[in-house]
C-alpha cells in the first residue's frame, strides 16, 4: 500500500455530480487519506474493526467473504465512485482486495466521517445515498444471479458492467475482473463463464478485442435473454 496525504486529484470532480455532492466531497477531502493498493492486496479485512469507510477513486475492487469451507464467493464489485467499509456491527462481515494494480482509495477514518456528517447536511445526504447505492447493487446481484441459466448471468452481468462505466456514449467497456473474479461473483464455474462468454460471441450479442475488452452488440436481447430461446 502507497499513502499520500495531498488532497484528492482523481475522482473529485464529475460532470455528472450536483453541486452539493462536490460541496460534499471537498469537505470529505479534508479528512481524507489517499492509498494506493496492488492488485490482490487487501483493503479492508473480514472481522477487522470497521475504523474507516472507502471511496474508490480509480481501478476496481472485490468485496467478498470465505466461506466455512474455504470457497471465495464475491458480494460486490465495486467501481470507481462507489463508497465501501460500511458497517453494522463492531466487525466488517466482508474482506475487500483491489483488483487493479494502482487501484486508488480514499480513506475516511469513521468518526471523524460520522463527526463532520452531524455538522454538515450535505455530507450526512451523500453518505446515506452512498449507503443505499451500495443496498441497490446487492439487490442487482440477486436479480443477476437469479438468472436460470449460466449464459444469462453472464449476460446481464456484462450489461450491469456496461452501465457502471464512466463514459455513457459507447457500448464498449473493459472488464475489470477475471473470469475467475466473475464466476465467483455468479456462483458458477470459471470454465461455464468462459463457455457463456463464447456463447455470447457466436450468437452476436457481444464482440471481444482480446481477453478483457467487449463490446455490447445486442443489449436488448442480453437483457432479456434470448441468447438462450
Amino acid at each position: 500500500m502507497h499513502t499520500q496525504n495531498s488532497q484528492i486529484q482523481t475522482g473529485a470532480r464529475t460532470s455528472s455530480e450536483l453541486p452539493a455532492e462536490q460541496n460534499a466531497l471537498e469537505a470529505l477531502n479534508s479528512i481524507a487519506i489517499v492509498t494506493k493498493w496492488k492488485r490482490d492486496q487487501e483493503i479492508c479485512g473480514q472481522e477487522s474493526s470497521p475504523d474507516h469507510w472507502y471511496r474508490v477513486l480509480s481501478g476496481a475492487g472485490r468485496k467478498f467473504v470465505i466461506r466455512a469451507n474455504g470457497q471465495r464467493h464475491i458480494v460486490d464489485l465495486l467501481m470507481p465512485n462507489d463508497f465501501f467499509g460500511f458497517a453494522s456491527g463492531e466487525r466488517h462481515a466482508c474482506s475487500v482486495q483491489a483488483i487493479i494494480d494502482g487501484t486508488t482509495i480514499a480513506c475516511y477514518p469513521r468518526k471523524r466521517i460520522e463527526a463532520l456528517a452531524d455538522t454538515n447536511p450535505a455530507v450526512a445526504r451523500m453518505i446515506r445515498g452512498k449507503a443505499f447505492e451500495a443496498i441497490g447493487r446487492l439487490q442487482q446481484q440477486l436479480v443477476v444471479v437469479g438468472h436460470t441459466k449460466a449464459v444469462d448471468k453472464v449476460g446481464a452481468l456484462l450489461v450491469k458492467l456496461l452501465e457502471r462505466q464512466a463514459d455513457k456514449r459507447t457500448d464498449d467497456f473493459t472488464l475489470p475482473m477475471s473470469r475467475y473474479d466473475i464466476a465467483d461473483y455468479l456462483g458458477i464455474s470459471v470454465e461455464t463463464v468462459s463457455r457463456s462468454i463464447t456463447d455470447l460471441k457466436q450468437v452476436g450479442m457481444i464482440a471481444l478485442r482480446g481477453t478483457r475488452k467487449v463490446r455490447i452488440v445486442d443489449r436488448m436481447g442480453l437483457e432479456d435473454g434470448e441468447q438462450t430461446s
